[in-house]
């Protein structure tokens, strides 16, 4: 049922309509969306990112080589993980981090959502869910003759309500030979496949320690504030920053956030409060959005300076439901007030008078650096 309807102002060629349940909106004057799988995400709720922890898992391979971590000839070899959700839970999203010798690419039921390798940095890979059941594969590939051959990948599904850790170990389905036609679909039987063989652990002689991956990078991101010399000195006062995805052509499901400002912030997106934070503590938080609206979502931030240099610096990671993501990253394309309205953080709320925010400068600027610490997906 629709509670509600307000028609916002024209931001470039579209007018959008924001309506109160997030299965339905209408992207343009003349196209209604709906999203027809919603799934859980009407009951799911934002939550402090928690990260994958690569160090719990194992390396995994056929075990043609019965040594572990011993030598393998050059191959591609699929590797599957079926994993349904508990009957009193809801799959939404994952963060996935992989790492592999030599090579691999990673599909989430059916749909190739990376490609990667190198057994010294793990990859963080971020991808809807079905609501009950979803099926992990891998190509894992070993490029190098008579040299070890390994996967190594936590996968961390967030449920509406919870979270979960499963890994690469020996309950993982895989076979001697190269992956067989479609064999990262769910229609492709892997009952009479074997398990895999357990190579070695995160830490171990033959690989040694990957290295975790940041949650997300904010090597892209932008210095914003409401001018364009706050890093040497700004007004003691709050500003009120917003952002606007309009995405049309797919339906948005989660959102992983990475924010920072000097001196504090709170996070809203689509109107609820999300998080809060302060520079005191040398840190960017992250936070996952498992509760998208379809086609538009607003992300806003009440941002304060204490004293001196003022600024927000964030990444935002838009993750679809087709397997893809969306980056965007604090620029001038935000709007910006030097006042904080009631209510400036609602879909609802109109912007189009707002300025554009001031570039401050890219990440790196003096006086911050780069020394943010962040947290590892």
């Amino acid at each position: 049922m629709v509670l509600a309807a307000v028609i916002l102002p024209f931001v470039g060629l579209f007018a959008a309509l924001v309506v109160a349940t997030p299965n339905s909106q209408l992207c343009t004057r003349e196209q209604s969306f709906v999203d027809s799988t919603p799934g859980c995400k009407n009951n799911a709720t934002p939550r402090v990112f928690q990260p994958a922890f690569l160090n719990v898992s194992k390396w995994i391979w056929t075990g043609e080589n019965p040594t572990p971590g011993g030598n393998n000839i050059i191959s591609t070899r699929p590797l599957r993980k079926n994993i349904t959700t508990p009957c009193d839970k809801c799959a939404v999203c994952a963060t996935i981090v992989v790492a592999s010798d030599d090579a691999h690419t990673f599909y989430v039921n059916g749909v190739r959502i990376g490609t990667g390798g190198g057994f010294k940095q793990g990859q963080a890979l971020f991808v809807a869910l079905q609501p009950s059941w979803n099926l992990f594969a891998i190509a894992g590939q070993n490029t190098i003759a008579n040299s070890p051959a390994g996967v190594m990948a936590t996968i961390l599904i967030h449920y509406a309500d919870a979270s979960a850790t499963f890994i690469t170990d020996q309950s993982w389905r895989t076979l001697e030979a190269a992956p067989p036609t479609n064999f990262q679909l769910a229609s492709t039987d892997d009952s009479s496949w074997a398990f895999a063989a357990i190579q070695g652990t995160f830490q171990n002689p033959v690989w040694g320690q990957p290295t975790l991956p940041p949650v997300l990078p904010l090597s892209g991101s932008k210095w914003i504030w409401t001018s364009n010399t706050a890093n040497t000195g700004a007004a003691v006062a709050s500003r009120a920053f917003r952002k606007t995805i309009n995405q049309c052509a797919k339906v948005a499901v989660c959102a992983t956030v990475l924010i920072f400002a000097d001196d504090h912030y709170t996070l809203y997106v689509n109107g609820a409060s999300v998080g809060s934070g302060s520079f005191a503590g040398g840190a960017a938080i992250a936070y996952t959005i498992p509760n998208l609206l379809p086609t538009l979502n607003t992300f806003a931030v009440n941002a304060t300076n204490d004293v001196g240099s003022a600024g927000l610096l964030a990444t935002i990671l838009v993750t679809y439901q087709d397997g893809s993501n969306e980056t965007v990253v604090t620029d001038d394309s935000w709007k910006a007030s030097l006042t904080v309205p009631q209510g400036f953080e609602s879909p609802t709320f109109d912007d189009s008078d707002w300025p554009n925010a001031n570039v401050v400068g890219a990440y790196g600027i003096a006086p911050w650096g780069t020394g943010l610490a962040i947290p590892s997906a």
